[in-house]
């Protein structure tokens, strides 16, 4: 068989893997949850340096657990967090979570990206008014399946870059490894980023080579000559003028990577981290101190213990990773529709090009 996105190019072609979304265009925010039948065995990397995260310390492979009942993606910076309770009592009304005597604790890691301004009047500093996002993560969590929507929806709703809307992403990619396995690895990525998708000034993405079909536009690749970062057309104008600080201040790419592949906490590390230099080969600049650029890895295979990848084999599935995240960043890009003061969609400023 020859390596392939899988039949639907979401994350969910993943076996296993469902995602539930919802959204509040009045206001311009969302969540996103990724969830399954099973909890999944996860990892996480951050890059950014300014993340939003929730139970990451969970994850990292000195401690014991390394397990998530659902992971959340959300809009509303730190506010946004409280989508996670929301889904936590929900997985625990459906007895679903880390049993520990007669309790259950569902474990529900999440991130979060900065989306306040995108009206002019930010819906938190309205005094005595209750924060939107458990509502949404409740919808989320109800309207799980595997098929959902890209660009302007769920925690891609108010998501922004510097040249254009952001959104919500996803793409996949099906192969045979050595072991005459197939297995699959799909992302979902909310494309909030600090750096430019597009080639200059567009209407290329950085990242054109990667694309499959006509996935984000098939433009192609472009013979255009990359400008210089000192000349700054790759870069978001206001980068290095001091009282324009706050328009890039407040960004990030968060995302998921799941595979049905069994990968020990270790191997799923390891792709957490390659995952990440799809973020850098579709955005320019990556990993900056404003981003807070997150990544979890998760396997819906669950017996790990009796089959056994080579490295050869995690350099592919890594490989492959990083190549669905940056697809993903730009159909995100691709799909994205402005909402309320939000930078335009792609489609809006290119398609008739």
């Amino acid at each position: 068989m020859d390596p392939t996105p899988g039949k639907k190019n979401l994350i969910t072609d993943v076996p296993g893997v469902q995602v539930g979304h919802a959204e509040n265009y009045n206001i311009g925010t969302g969540v996103t949850v990724i969830i399954g039948d099973k909890p999944f065995s996860a990892a996480v990397d951050v890059r950014g340096g300014g993340p939003g995260t929730r139970e990451t310390d969970m994850l990292s492979l000195e401690n014991s657990v390394g397990r998530a009942d659902a992971i959340v993606l959300s809009g509303g910076s730190a506010f946004g967090l409280d989508a996670c309770s929301e889904v936590q009592d929900l997985l625990r009304q459906d007895q679903k979570g880390y049993k520990v005597g007669k309790a259950i604790i569902p474990l529900v890691p999440g991130a979060v990206i900065f989306d306040l301004n995108i009206k002019n009047n930010p819906h938190v500093n309205v005094i005595g008014k209750k924060s939107p996002w458990r509502n949404l993560a409740n919808q989320a969590y109800k309207n799980k399946s595997e098929n959902f929507l890209l660009g302007s929806h769920g925690a891609g709703c108010g998501a922004t870059t510097a040249t254009v809307k952001g959104g919500q992403g996803s793409s996949s990619w099906t192969q045979i490894y050595s072991n005459r396995s197939k297995y699959t690895v799909g992302t979902l990525v909310i494309n909030n980023a600090v750096g430019n998708p597009l080639l200059n000034e567009g209407p290329h993405f950085l990242s054109a080579h990667l694309e499959f079909g006509n996935e984000f536009g098939g433009y192609g690749v472009s013979n255009e000559v990359y400008d210089n970062v000192l000349r700054a057309k790759r870069l978001p104008p206001s980068i290095g003028k001091k009282e324009n600080f706050d328009n890039i201040s407040n960004n990030t790419v968060i995302g998921v990577v799941a595979t049905d592949a069994p990968l020990t906490r270790s191997n799923l590390k390891r792709l957490a981290i390659m995952a990440h230099d799809g973020i850098a080969r579709s955005l320019n600049p990556a990993h900056t101190p404003m981003d807070g650029d997150t990544i979890f890895s998760i396997t819906t295979c669950q017996d790990i213990e009796e089959q056994v990848l080579e490295n050869v084999d995690i350099l592919a599935l890594g490989s492959r990773a990083s190549d669905c995240v940056a697809r993903a960043c730009n159909r995100a890009i691709y799909e994205g529709k402005a909402v309320g003061s939000s930078k335009p969609g792609w489609k809006r400023l290119f398609e008739t090009i």
